[in-house]
């Protein structure tokens, strides 16, 4: 969708207070901005040291819609994604080799970017890649030595002594006892080990040719650091928003606030929003179970782009989305009708103009965006969006739709469309 249409469209959702769930809180809190009309949002991104499967994009899309969301308040977003192309997982795919990493990296980058698109998920104003801010992270990695919040060991490896950090496990509800008198050696997205969490990993036989020869070591930096000197060097702290998935919770977003508070002084972001997490068919998604997909895939079965991302947005978000087929069917469904409608509305030259039809788009609206505001209930938008386009479809089918009545229900589906994105994109309809 060309940046016009784009603010013709998002014009049309009047201003509304926006209230979501914050983790730091643990409450429903109105949202305000640092900046007047801007909202900075920071989310983390794709690691890519494989393709993008579903889950992955069940976040995104929903992000995407709160950005959406925002927009239709009348925010600018300045909106920021990482792309971790160097951490543990990255080496070992690369059998040591940087070339073999770059290769790799760059071409599920370039899938992540394509199957967003056609997701019509709305690109972020920038993606930096961690390979590209190494300085950055060791800039920050020096002040928290210098602060004496971090320590070298024996072996050139830099560690965050959490046993400094006020309150460490606050944020993500965490109680350790003691269990916090170890050095924590992983890298890994899921990890839950607590402890001295890495900051700097110094060079192993293992790594071959992937280091950096920093003042440091000759290493590469650990995951956590990653975020925390690209949210500083791109948006600055704090911030408005911090995305991620409930996986995030703990470690990675704990140790990411314990640094940048470490060496800024201040908090990393105003609110946080976590997504839960997506299964298939009522079970966890594993190659194992035989239920683990890409987007891509899905769309080589049958399935429109817009059903797959109507039905990623078919949960609340902090609710577990049970993906299923029969519910991918429904979501299609339900577009193909919506698109029947928008055909409908643009061949209408007679019919007697109606109040009802007028008072219905406006009430529908106003629900509408009513759910979009209130802790981003998207699935619940959707529902008022689906009923809209039903009574519509009767009205003109009954020829009970004037020529202005059928320009205001066109101009309100496409106001809710603004937010959930699933028939503009670009010109008119997408899903094939």
């Amino acid at each position: 969708m060309q940046a016009r249409n784009k603010k013709r469209l998002f014009s049309y959702i009047p201003m509304r207070a926006i209230r979501f769930y914050d983790t730091a809180s643990r409450k429903v809190r109105e949202f305000h901005s640092l900046r007047k009309g801007e909202a900075r949002i920071y989310s983390c991104g794709p690691s890519v040291y494989a393709a993008p499967h579903l889950g992955n994009f069940r976040s995104y899309v929903f992000e995407d819609a709160v950005k959406r969301v925002l927009m239709a308040k009348g925010y600018r977003v300045l909106h920021m994604m990482n792309i971790t192309d160097i951490e543990d997982k990255s080496v070992r795919a690369a059998k040591g080799s940087m070339r073999r990493m770059k290769k790799i990296t760059r071409r599920n980058e370039s899938q992540f970017h394509r199957t967003s698109g056609n997701l019509n998920i709305i690109p972020a104003n920038k993606y930096p890649r961690a390979t590209e801010n190494i300085r950055f992270m060791v800039r920050m990695i020096k002040k928290l030595l210098a602060k004496r919040l971090a320590y070298k060991d024996g072996g050139g490896n830099v560690f965050m002594d959490v046993s400094k950090v006020r309150g460490y496990g606050r944020f993500s509800r965490s109680r350790f006892g003691r269990g916090l008198g170890r050095k924590v050696m992983k890298d890994d997205y899921y990890q839950r080990e607590a402890g001295d969490f890495l900051l700097w990993k110094a060079w192993r036989k293992g790594d071959g040719d992937i280091f950096w020869k920093t003042p440091l070591s000759k290493g590469r930096p650990g995951w956590h650091i990653e975020c925390s000197a690209m949210e500083l060097r791109f948006l600055g702290v704090p911030f408005d928003i911090h995305e991620g998935g409930v996986d995030n919770i703990f470690s990675h977003h704990e140790n990411e606030i314990a640094q940048t508070e470490g060496a800024t002084g201040k908090k990393p972001a105003r609110h946080w929003l976590h997504c839960r997490h997506l299964l298939v068919k009522g079970k966890k998604m594993s190659k194992s179970l035989g239920n683990f997909y890409t987007v891509e895939e899905v769309h080589g079965m049958g399935f429109g782009y817009d059903a797959i991302r109507a039905h990623l947005l078919s949960t609340h978000y902090r609710r577990r989305l049970n993906f299923t087929f029969s519910g991918l069917r429904k979501a299609a469904d339900d577009l193909r009708a919506c698109r029947r409608c928008l055909s409908s509305l643009c061949a209408c030259r007679s019919g007697k103009e109606s109040p009802e039809a007028d008072r219905l788009a406006k009430e529908s609206l106003d629900s509408f965006r009513s759910h979009a505001c209130d802790d981003f209930n998207i699935p619940a938008a959707m529902e008022v969006f689906c009923h809209y386009v039903r009574r519509v479809g009767r009205l003109a089918k009954g020829r009970r739709l004037g020529r202005k009545n059928a320009k205001l229900a066109r101009e309100t589906m496409l106001a809710m469309d603004a937010v959930l994105g699933f028939v503009v994109k670009g010109g008119w309809c997408h899903g094939n």
